[in-house]
C-alpha cells in the first residue's frame, strides 16, 4: 500500500512539474516572448524556466513580470523565439534537465488536452497535367496525346490538427493532338475538398504529409478549327497527395500529385452535343501562407 501511494505522490508531483502556457505575443528581434502567466502563477523577475514545443526546447529567463503576464528573454544569443503567438508550450521550472527533455513525449504523458487554435491559410497552386485515358461519344478510339496547366487559388480553414477544409477556384488550358487534328480546351471550375494531416516530421524540417479527396464544377470549352464547343465540367474525384514543408512560422511550400477523373458535356453551335470522360495525373507546387 506504501508503495502505491508512493507511486502516486512521484507522479503527480511530476505532471505538476509542466505547466502548459499560451504564448501572448513575440517581440520583433524574436529574442524575447510573452507568455499568460505571472505572479499570480509563481513567477518572478529573474526566474529561469525551460519551454518546449514539439521537439523544441530553450532556456528563458524573466525580465518583466506582472500579475497576468511575464515577458521571458532567450538565454542565447544564436537561438530566436521558435514559437508563434496563440500557442500552447510547456513550461518546466528545472533549466538543469534540458538535455533529459524528450518534449512531445512528456506532453502527450502528462497533458490530457491542448488548447487548438484553428488557421486560415491562402494558397496558390501551379501544376502540369497529362492524360491517362479518355473516351469521347460518337467518336472513334483514336490515340491522342493530352497535357496542359493548371492554375489554383484555394482557401483552407483548418477543423483540427489533423482535418481542414478547402475551396477555390481553378483555370486549366489544356492542348489535345490527334491524327486528323489539334484541340484547346479550357476549363474553369469552382473546387471543393477535404484534407487530412499526418504528424509533423521532426527529423525532415518539421513537414506534414497530407492527403485530400474534393470535387470540382465550373464552365468548359474546346476549340479547333474554326468550331467551337461549350457546356460543363464536372471533375469526381479528386484524389491528392501532398508534402508541406514549413518555410517560415506562416509560409509552406507544398509539393503535390494527383490523380483526377473529368467529364465534360459540350454543345457545338449546330446543335450537335458531345461527351468526353477523361483521366489526368496532375503534378506541381504550391505557397501556402496563414493570415495569422
Amino acid at each position: 500500500m506504501r508503495i502505491c501511494f508512493y507511486l502516486l505522490f512521484c507522479f503527480c508531483t511530476l505532471a505538476q512539474a509542466y505547466e502548459l502556457v499560451i504564448v501572448q505575443g513575440v517581440s520583433k528581434t524574436g529574442f524575447t516572448f510573452v507568455t499568460r502567466n505571472g505572479k499570480k502563477d509563481g513567477v518572478f523577475k529573474g526566474k529561469n524556466a525551460t519551454f518546449t514545443s514539439d521537439n523544441i526546447s530553450l532556456i528563458a529567463k524573466a525580465i518583466s513580470v506582472t500579475r497576468q503576464f511575464t515577458q521571458w528573454e532567450v538565454q542565447n544569443d544564436e537561438t530566436t523565439v521558435p514559437f508563434r503567438k496563440g500557442e500552447v508550450v510547456t513550461m518546466y521550472d528545472a533549466t538543469e534537465h534540458l538535455w533529459a527533455l524528450t518534449p512531445e513525449t512528456i506532453r502527450k504523458k502528462y497533458i490530457k488536452t491542448e488548447i487548438f487554435t484553428p488557421r486560415l491559410s491562402i494558397g496558390a497552386h501551379v501544376s502540369f497535367f497529362t492524360g491517362i485515358s479518355a473516351s469521347v461519344s460518337d467518336a472513334a478510339d483514336t490515340p491522342d496525346q493530352r497535357g496542359g496547366l493548371v492554375f489554383e487559388g484555394m482557401l483552407e480553414k483548418e477543423i483540427n490538427e489533423s482535418f481542414a477544409l478547402a475551396g477555390g477556384f481553378r483555370y486549366s488550358r489544356e492542348t489535345i493532338n490527334v491524327a486528323e487534328a489539334s484541340l484547346t480546351a479550357s476549363q474553369a471550375l469552382g473546387l471543393a475538398e477535404i484534407r487530412y494531416y499526418f504528424n509533423k516530421m521532426p527529423s525532415f524540417h518539421n513537414a506534414r504529409l497530407a492527403l485530400a479527396l474534393g470535387m470540382g464544377y465550373g464552365q468548359s470549352q474546346t476549340q479547333t478549327s474554326g468550331q467551337t464547343s461549350s457546356g460543363n465540367a464536372v471533375v469526381l474525384p479528386i484524389t491528392k497527395a501532398s508534402l508541406n514543408v514549413p518555410m517560415n512560422k506562416l509560409t509552406d511550400f507544398v509539393v503535390e500529385g494527383s490523380f483526377e477523373s473529368v467529364r465534360t458535356d459540350e454543345e457545338f453551335e449546330d446543335g450537335t452535343t458531345q461527351s468526353s470522360n477523361v483521366d489526368n495525373f496532375r503534378y506541381g507546387v504550391a505557397l501556402k501562407r496563414y493570415f495569422e
